[in-house]
């Protein structure tokens, strides 16, 4: 194996399939899939797997079941973990599901393999937004609280603000805690408008998202040099996020942004291949950039086609939510309100935290 001009992948979405058993109002495949997906393993992607490992610098790739619906998969889910720890490949694996089709056989199956699950869940939104709560049912619930690796997932849009999502994560976490003496993942997404229908969920009041995250940016550094308490921890966990955002732009990359792909790396640095062994630019998509049959090249010229990084940069250069964004997502075509809720996010964020180092600059008196 040479050692010059590698693939350095470090993600796979296994594609899965696009069935869900359940209706999302903000799905973001609904505008984007056309096409359904193959729903055999071609075996031929567990060669692809390994020559993947092979050539990455770090000899280890994380795999992303995705669907649709993952957990409706379990089957396929299954045959591949097993496979490829039968071959003893270097690599790790995660679940992104809404838990309804949670089973005791899938947590067995999840403890046994080390596999961390990754529930989307809108706190007392979750009906007008995801039309069905799983964490009302009990006896899902109950299992959910069982997984091992259990994380949480929302998306905030008008119907879901920051502090009530991480609320009701608090509240789950809380009872996750009792159980495991360890606290769920907590991720928070902004709606992202890929053509959705339901457009009532678009219309954000971004004012009252300014002013609650203001005020989750004061509470953190209230209390960054003190031991936050095990009731803080989701408000907590989420700003670390944010910390390190900024950590990593202004004092790792001096404040440069010089990519010319998306941050998500999808289609680059992150793969999304299909059961049958087509490669797409994003898992939320059926439009085709290639196959693990195909030239690298094509395929990556096929990718590259479809990125806006380089068309938006002019004017992400000027934009205060650069170092959250990134340049955004290709999906979304218009991205005007896209645009409006980042900044809504992370501009009071940035804002609170110069304001803290210029007081702390300030009781210093020389700066030093």
């Amino acid at each position: 194996m040479g050692k010059f001009l590698r693939r350095n992948i470090n993600t796979i979405f296994i594609m899965l399939g696009n069935a869900c058993n359940m209706d999302c109002a903000y799905c973001l495949q609904h505008p984007l899939v056309h096409e359904p997906l193959a729903r055999k393993v071609n075996p031929k992607i567990y060669d692809f797997i390994e020559e993947v490992i092979d050539e990455n610098m770090s000899g280890k790739v994380h795999l992303q079941f995705y669907g649709g619906e993952p957990l409706i998969y379990f089957p396929n889910i299954k045959e591949i973990v097993e496979e490829l720890k039968f071959r003893k490949l270097n690599c790790s694996f995660s679940i992104i599901s809404n838990g309804r089709a949670i089973s005791r056989e899938i947590v067995h199956f999840l403890t046994e393999h080390d596999i961390p699950l990754t529930v989307s869940w809108d706190g007392n939104a979750t009906m007008e937004t995801r039309r069905y709560d799983v964490f009302a049912d009990e006896d899902k619930r109950n299992l959910l609280l069982d997984v091992k690796q259990l994380g949480l997932s929302a998306v905030i849009s008008s119907k879901a603000y920051p502090l009530e999502i991480l609320d009701e994560f608090q509240k789950i976490s809380n009872e996750y805690m009792n159980r495991h003496g360890c606290q769920v993942r907590i991720n928070l997404d902004e709606i992202m408008d890929t053509g959705i229908a339901c457009r009532e969920l678009l219309e954000i009041d971004y004012e009252r998202v300014r002013r609650e995250m203001r005020e989750l940016a004061l509470f953190y550094l209230e209390g960054f040099s003190t031991e936050r308490k095990p009731e803080d921890y989701a408000k907590s966990v989420f700003m670390d996020g944010f910390f390190h955002i900024l950590r990593n732009f202004y004092l790792e990359n001096s404040g440069e942004w010089k990519r010319a792909t998306s941050a998500c790396g999808n289609g680059i640095s992150t793969l999304n291949l299909d059961l049958d062994g087509n490669l797409y630019p994003c898992h939320n998509t059926s439009e085709k950039s290639g196959s693990i049959e195909s030239s690298y090249f094509s395929y990556l010229q096929n990718i590259l086609l479809g990125e806006t990084v380089m068309a938006d940069r002019e004017k992400c250069l000027d934009c205060t939510a650069l170092a959250f964004c990134k340049g955004g997502c290709k999906m979304v075509k218009d991205k005007s309100e896209y645009c409006k809720l980042k900044k809504a996010i992370f501009e009071p964020v940035l804002e609170a935290f110069q304001e803290y180092g210029a007081m702390i600059l300030a009781g210093d008196g020389n700066g030093a």
